[in-house]
Formats: structure tokens, sequence, C-alpha cells
């Protein structure tokens, strides 16, 4: 695809305002499922060139930046049937990898990650326990041990009180590193999670309501203004999970609400370009042998800086309601075509301040399963 952007001028220098990406991605897998063991096997590859250039002197020209980047994927998972659940392990192994050039910088980068886990889930009479654990193996920041475990009880036939807390640890990419607004000096972000909810079935309505709260330290983020990825330091977020599920007739209605709260730990500011409030609502039937869907989101109002001025200040954004349709007809067994139209009645809205979002978008796609 080709992108026409915003830039800075230099009088003398090429204007690059003009992206062009090429990408590539292969998945094949293997999966066994037998009456106590199921094990799959996935293998994936993806390639992409990434082009930033002055169109009047090309994307070949010196002043041309190119973002070359491949990653290959392998994940083993395996899973045994034990008492009234299950134990699994795995391995889940990625390499990404830059060509010479990439973000202007004089040779390639590697960065291997390996990850080793195991997995417990059993249930317990009006109980269901379950626990993870796993080990990275990081070619640039060492290793690395996070967990989580969850507890559930089913204190009244078909309603359940869930409590769960974790940890996590996440690598910056080679494009945060290395890209053309990479910054090699990024730490991985750690995290850990609290989260407790409820759900039952009433009157036919599915329904599940939680609450969270994830304690985030070097969060990575992108600032505008200095064209470089950056830590952010320690952040909060917490907020209030709700979804509804309920058929009427041959309608099904699935109905979410999340309300979040996402702060800067220091300066108690909340982060920018984030709503507190998101709604949304999908509506999905079947007429003959298609099957059309109806989604409506509303999407809150956020902050975000205008760097076009000095000292740049903070801006409110304005919330926005968007509608999307789509249809999905099965031409035959083995072949699926879906047409979609995003943005339905072609709102101006902004997810970044100054830059506008798509208007009314027409998508085919298809799928062909063998």
């Amino acid at each position: 695809n080709r992108t026409k952007y915003d830039a800075w001028y230099s009088p003398g220098s090429p204007l690059i305002d003009t992206r062009k990406l090429y990408s590539q991605s292969w998945d094949a897998g293997l999966r066994y499922a037998g009456e106590t063991l199921q094990s799959q096997l996935v293998s994936s590859y993806s390639h992409s060139k990434d082009y930033n250039y002055d169109p009047h002197y090309g994307r070949y020209d010196t002043s041309a930046n190119l973002d070359d980047m491949k990653q290959y994927n392998l994940q083993w998972t395996n899973s045994v049937t034990v008492g009234h659940g299950n134990v699994g392990a795995g391995i889940d192994w990625q390499k990404q990898s830059t060509t010479p050039g990439t973000g202007y910088l004089p040779k390639g980068y590697d960065q291997r990650n390996t990850g080793i886990y195991l997995t417990g889930l059993q249930k317990l009479g009006d109980f269901t326990l379950e626990g993870a654990v796993r080990n990275d193996d990081n070619s640039q920041f060492e290793r690395h041990t996070t967990w989580q475990s969850s507890a559930g009880w089913e204190f009244i036939e078909g309603y359940r009180f869930i409590a769960s807390y974790g940890t996590a640890f996440k690598a910056p990419n080679l494009g945060q590193l290395y890209g053309m607004y990479g910054n090699p000096n990024l730490a991985p972000e750690k995290s850990k999670q609290w989260e407790g909810a409820f759900e039952g079935l009433t009157g036919g309505v599915n329904w599940r309501i939680s609450g969270y709260r994830n304690d985030i330290s070097e969060m990575i983020n992108y600032n505008p203004h200095t064209l470089r990825y950056y830590n952010d330091g320690k952040v909060h977020v917490k907020g209030i999970e709700a979804t509804v599920n309920f058929d009427t007739g041959a309608l099904t209605h699935t109905v979410s609400y999340d309300y979040t709260d996402a702060r800067n730990a220091l300066t108690d500011k909340p982060l920018e370009r984030r709503p507190k409030l998101q709604v949304k609502y999908q509506l999905d039937w079947q007429v003959f042998d298609f099957d059309w869907g109806i989604t409506y989101q509303y999407m809150g109002s956020r902050y975000d800086s205008d760097y076009s001025s000095w000292p740049y200040k903070s801006v409110k954004m304005g919330g926005v309601s968007l509608w999307d349709v789509a249809v999905a007809y099965p031409v035959t067994p083995h072949l699926i075509v879906r047409g979609k139209i995003a943005n339905l009645f072609n709102k101006d809205y902004e997810t970044g301040y100054g830059y506008q979002a798509a208007g009314r978008e027409y998508i085919l796609s298809g799928s062909y399963t063998f």
C-alpha cells in the first residue's frame, strides 16, 4: 500500500512525505487430537519492506529510508487430560531480523526469544483452579520468568465469581529499537495485573462484569514531537468491563461496555489518545445462506498534544460514533466470500490530533479451507 502524510521540510532538502509498504506472511501447522493428548505445531514467517521517501527522488534515493524486517515464529503446544482438567506445556520461539540500512544503521540486527511454559487447570467441586508459569530467554534482554493464577467459584448454579493475578514481560521489537523512529536504549515493559469478575446466565442472557488493575513499569510509548519511542515510566491502568449476549428470535445481540482510566503514576496525568469510555453493539443474523452483521461503536473523548504550537499544549478530542455493516456467503463448502463497509456514514474523526482517520472503506475478502 501507499500512504501520503505531513512532513517537516528544510529548504534545499527532499520532502519525505510518502510511505510504501510491501508485506507478506505465511503460516503452516500440524494438529493432533487423541483421547487424552492434544498437540499442535504452528510455524509462521513474515517479511515487510517499509519505504519512506520523496516521490520526486524515488524510494531508492540516498535520502529515502527503508525498514526491512523479517520475523520467524515456531509454537509447539501440548495438553494432556488429567482428572477433571488438564496439564499443558509448550515452546514459543521467535526471531526478528533487520537488514543493513534499516533505520539508517550500517548493519543488521537479530533478536531471538525462546519461551518455555507450563499450564494447569483443575475443577474441584464448585471451584476451578488455573495456573501458568513461563520463562523467556531473550537474546538482548536476558531471562525473565512470569506467572499467572486464577480461581473460579460457582456459588450458585450458573453463576461464578473469578479472581486472577499475574505478571508479564514484553521486550521491545526491532522496529521500536532500530526502525526509522527507533530507540536502541528502550527497556522492556514489565507489568502486574489483578482482576475480579462475576458472570452468569439469567433469563437467557449471558453476562459478565469485571474490574481490573494493571501496573506497568517502563511502558513503551511514541512521542510525535521527538519522533522517537521512549519508556514512559510507571503507568496505572484500571477499569471496568461488562458484556451481555442474548438472542431474540433469529437475531443475536452482543453489547459491551469498557471504562478505562490510564494514568502516569508519577504525574497522575491521563495517557494520551486513550478514551475512558467505549461502547460496542453487535447485531448478527442469517438470511438464507447469507450471514449479516451490523456493528455500532462509540469511542469517548480523549486528550492529545498539539505539536504545531510551542510550547505544545494539551487538546481534548470529542467522541465519535461509527457504524459498520458486513456480510458473508459460502460459495462452496470450502470457499467463503466476505464483504464489509467500514465507517458506513463516512464520519470525520481523528484518533490522533491532526491526523485524519480513514473515511468510508469498502473491503472484499475471501477464505478457502481444505
